[in-house]
């Protein structure tokens, strides 16, 4: 196995990021007995001086004008149980560790990105779009992969053979282990994991604790490291209580993609598309602002999600500042997987009509798009048109006709799947000939979907008289 930590120095911080200027120094304080120290700083407060662990009146002497947030340690759990959603988008064994880290199993995943490198870049790009600090560590044991992403070694250690001397030179007071232990080590002269290792079990055991012998068997491999593996809920409610409020839509960027992020991820392990997805804005005196975004596929592609949900957003008209962002996606259904081609793997894919409809609808509204679909109204006006939506509510996802007819019917000579209910037709009695045909829509294998018929008293023979564009 091939473990991955994925470490998050500033997750305190980086929540606070997206609605805070820059150029304003803000840090994040715990309070611990009466004393008061920060966690976690921006890069406007580091470049004052100030840092982690620092007392908070310390702080104030550097930055005056330093902006002080509580750390919340359920808000820290959330943000973790998100990007642990995420994460299932590049392995399917993922492991969160409260309160910082994340472990993946990333062997497995490794053909599909083609190469540690270019993961380790797209987990890179990933979070930098979400606004996150990564700082990510390889190695075969988790424990190893923890302690590498924590000294920021940014060289992976993919074997177990190598896993030593990758090791043999980190200092122990590294290691996660209580002051007590550290401080004993130090005074017995034992500087580096290679010297710690080379005592004998029993002599460590005795001398440092169980806790220490634990954890360094652990970081060689040489005792089990059990990481059990995150389960997606049933259904996806997860949502964003914002540091500051934010008075219109365009500040809701950082969290939105966010969010977007962390149900790509549950998508992608479900192996399933969200049809319906609700977005609601809570504001502090007025009722929620409630967006339901109904897509006319079930759609996995979080790109093509998050335009729709930005061109909806976009429109809305705020009673009151936002204070809470959430996400619900209901209806959720398998979608079809489009294999890529052989011989144009680098083409990109355009579009599908679907997408460009759904983009339509966010921007115009749901009731400015119709297509036709007959009616029993012999009302010109009634008679043809139908909001797309509304269509998409029938039995079959498709209009009950096609637009395109052929001159003459053909004889189906490939296996067709019935996707509708029987439709009869026939002439009338002052007809020359006698017709009585059961209509159907079918699909082949290769996805094209037709209008076919057979005989009433045939119930073999399949007849294709029109094809759906």
């Amino acid at each position: 196995m091939l473990w991955a930590c994925l470490y998050f120095p500033q997750l305190p911080i980086d929540r606070h990021l997206a609605t805070h200027n820059s150029d304003t120094p803000i840090a994040i304080v715990a309070t611990t007995g009466v004393r008061k120290q920060i966690v976690a700083c921006n890069n406007s407060a580091q470049q004052r001086g100030v840092h982690a662990g620092l007392a908070l009146n310390n702080a104030y002497a550097l930055a005056p004008n330093l902006q002080v947030n509580d750390y919340v340690e359920h808000e820290q759990h959330t943000h973790i149980k998100q990007l642990s959603l995420w994460a299932l988008q590049y392995s399917s064994w993922v492991t969160p560790r409260l309160p910082d880290t994340i472990l993946i199993e990333v062997k497995a995943s490794l053909k599909l990105y083609g190469g540690l490198t270019n993961l380790l870049n797209k987990l890179h790009t990933d979070a930098d779009e979400q606004g996150i600090q990564l700082q990510p560590g390889v190695a075969p044991t988790p424990a190893a992969a923890t302690l590498f992403a924590r000294l920021g070694q940014c060289v992976p250690v993919q074997t177990m053979q190598a896993l030593p001397d990758a090791l043999a030179n980190i200092r122990v007071h590294h290691l996660a282990l209580d002051a007590f232990t550290l401080r004993g080590l130090q005074q017995s002269g034992i500087t580096t994991l290679q010297q710690l290792r080379k005592i004998p079990a029993q002599s460590l055991a005795r001398r440092f604790g169980h806790e220490c012998t634990d954890l360094l068997y652990k970081l060689y491999g040489d005792l089990p490291d059990p990481c059990p593996a995150f389960e997606a809920p049933e259904t996806f409610s997860q949502a964003f209580d914002l540091p500051l409020e934010a008075p219109d839509t365009q500040s809701l960027a950082f969290p939105l993609n966010r969010l977007m992020n962390a149900l790509g991820g549950y998508l992608k392990n479900r192996d399933l598309g969200v049809q319906t997805l609700v977005i609601t804005l809570y504001h502090h005196r007025h009722a929620p602002t409630i967006h339901t975004m109904q897509f006319l596929d079930a759609t996995a592609n979080i790109a093509h999600v998050l335009k729709v949900a930005t061109e909806r957003l976009g429109n809305t008209e705020l009673p009151e500042p936002i204070t809470r962002l959430k996400l619900h996606a209901s209806n959720l259904s398998s979608v079809d997987r489009a294999a890529k081609d052989l011989f144009q793997k680098s083409q990109a894919q355009a579009d599908s009509v679907e997408q460009v409809l759904d983009k339509l609808m966010a921007r115009l509204g749901k009731e400015s798009l119709y297509t036709a679909m007959p009616h029993e109204d012999h009302r010109p006006e009634k008679a043809w048109m139908a909001a797309l939506l509304e269509t998409r509510k029938a039995p079959t996802s498709w209009p009950a006709r096609p637009l395109w007819l052929l001159h003459e019917p053909r004889l189906a000579t490939e296996a067709l799947q019935i996707s509708s209910s029987t439709e009869r037709i026939e002439n009338g009695w002052w007809g020359d000939t006698d017709v009585r045909r059961d209509y159907f829509i079918a699909r082949n294998r290769g996805g094209s979907h037709f209008w076919v018929y057979r005989h009433r008293r045939d119930d073999e023979r399949f007849y294709i008289h029109g094809i759906f564009a």
